[in-house]
């Protein structure tokens, strides 16, 4: 699997950033003992979903390279989107270590478009680890396509594309849609294993997928024909491009989708908003967090463990199935992430506020 940057270079990287902390907060997390603990986890999700596969992959190295090797317990709290199970870690998390939440790119959408249901806050969590996650969109062979050069086909096909809601995680997806001029009949309420099932049926002919879902469920519908894969939504590099995903590099990235339906680079307000929200989807798409107030000593004591975790050779052969090849970013080197991935300029906001309210009759704040 070709890997754009090493994650263990990314991960010291965050090292880097963590020994700016002085001297005593790093003697003093070492001190730190979780032994004969119970550590719980919240993912606000339904089992089996991206970020309950993401944290059960980690939890038995977390628990071999924690201090003390305490005893990870996964709590899933699913339901409206992953809102009621964030709220709940924001009202009730004790902040000493023994309580983390996962995070998704529908967390983070959530905290940005749906503020009137969103009682935590994002930006006050202690990051451990953030995840980058590629997105893949493919197609039903019954569209007459059998790959990325056939996209200017579908520009005059009846569309069928379902998801959670239009200001969820998919409106990283949905926009590039709108931007290659496609047009759908969008089914909303559905999480993407239900969806994934429906395309299999032939209820829906148009689908996306995060690299572990792809890689582990669609890739099968491709392999069977059932399923044409059309383009990534690329990454983007340590230059701010946007760049084909590592994962994926036979696939065009959306830029390159664009230029095959339209002769030309995108540009203006539309990619502008696009482009931040694949900061949002893709670059903060998986995190590890920890409440506010969590002490500085039991903080840099958790991402120590992430680092060994991450340098681990027995995490090394399942690593695929978790961070799938692209970089990690440990403590403070994920804070400039997600501050991109929760700010948008005053002209992306106001295309994508006028995009929802036009296409989805979905008013945002």
């Amino acid at each position: 699997m070709d890997k754009l940057v090493s994650f263990k270079a990314a991960a010291c990287f965050g090292l880097a950033v963590s020994l700016a902390l002085i001297p005593a907060t790093r003697a003093a997390a070492q001190n730190v003992d979780f032994g004969g603990k119970r550590i719980e986890v919240v993912v606000p999700f339904a089992p089996g979903g991206g970020s309950d596969v993401y944290i059960r992959a980690l939890a038995p190295f977390l628990e071999k390279h924690l201090p003390g090797n305490p005893t990870i317990i996964v709590r899933n709290i699913p339901g409206a989107g992953g809102i009621p199970g964030a709220n709940q870690f924001q009202a009730r998390a004790k902040a000493d270590g023994t309580e983390v939440i996962v995070v998704s790119s529908s967390t983070v959408s959530n905290f940005v478009f749906q503020k009137s249901k969103v009682q935590y806050d994002l930006n006050k969590w202690e990051p451990v680890l953030l995840s980058p996650q590629g997105t893949v969109v493919y197609a039903s062979p019954s569209l007459g396509v059998s790959g990325p050069k056939d996209l200017p086909r579908l520009k005059d096909k009846a569309l069928v594309f379902g998801g959670q809601c239009a200001n969820c995680a998919e409106l990283r997806t949905i926009v590039t849609l709108e931007l290659l001029g496609l047009k759908a009949n969008y089914v909303w309420g559905l999480n993407r294993g239900p969806v994934r099932l429906a395309f299999e049926r032939g209820e829906m002919n148009i689908n996306y997928d995060t690299a572990p879902g792809y890689l582990k469920n669609a890739s099968q519908l491709v392999k069977a024909g059932k399923a044409v894969p059309l383009y990534s939504l690329g990454i983007i590099n340590d230059t701010g491009a946007v760049v084909r995903d590592p994962n994926f590099s036979d696939l065009p990235n959306f830029l390159e989708a664009y230029e095959l339906m339209h002769g030309k680079k995108p540009s203006g307000d539309g990619y502008d908003a696009w482009k931040a929200l694949l900061k949002m989807g893709v670059m903060a798409n998986k995190a590890l967090m920890l409440p506010a107030g969590t002490p500085k000593p039991v903080v840099e004591a958790w991402r120590v463990a992430i680092r060994k975790v991450l340098d681990d050779p027995e995490f090394d052969k399942v690593a695929g199935k978790v961070i799938e090849g692209y970089p990690q970013f440990i403590g403070e080197a994920a804070r400039p992430i997600i501050k991109d991935a929760t700010t948008f300029s005053a002209a992306s906001w106001d295309w994508i506020k006028t995009y929802l309210k036009t296409t989805h009759n979905v008013t945002i704040q």
